[in-house]
């Protein structure tokens, strides 16, 4: 009997849920037919959803892909000659305390 008593409860769950959703969905339609500009992508309450890796992360993710940076040959050589110039001040600074 115990099992029967919980299945009908959460039908009755679900159904509650349902009906609020609906009542989520006049209310928000709404609130679109009195600020439109909340449907631009980006905006509204599906760009927080995208934040949290919802069903809208994937769509907002695809167009805003990052661009990698080029270096010129003239700016890798110069950041290597300054790594090396670092790393022998470093290897100098710890010979000089051993001794």
């Amino acid at each position: 009997m115990a099992k029967r008593q919980k299945s009908d409860l959460r039908r009755y769950a679900v159904v509650g849920a349902e009906q609020r959703l609906l009542e989520l969905a006049e209310e928000a339609a709404a609130i679109f037919a009195i600020f439109p500009e909340l449907r631009a992508p980006g905006r509204g309450f599906m760009a927080k959803a995208a934040g949290r890796g919802g069903p809208a992360a994937d769509a907002a993710a695809a167009p805003t892909k990052r661009r990698r940076r080029k270096m010129s040959a003239d700016a890798r050589r110069r950041i290597s000659e300054a790594q090396k110039a670092r790393w022998a001040k470093q290897k100098a600074a710890g010979a000089s305390k051993k001794k």
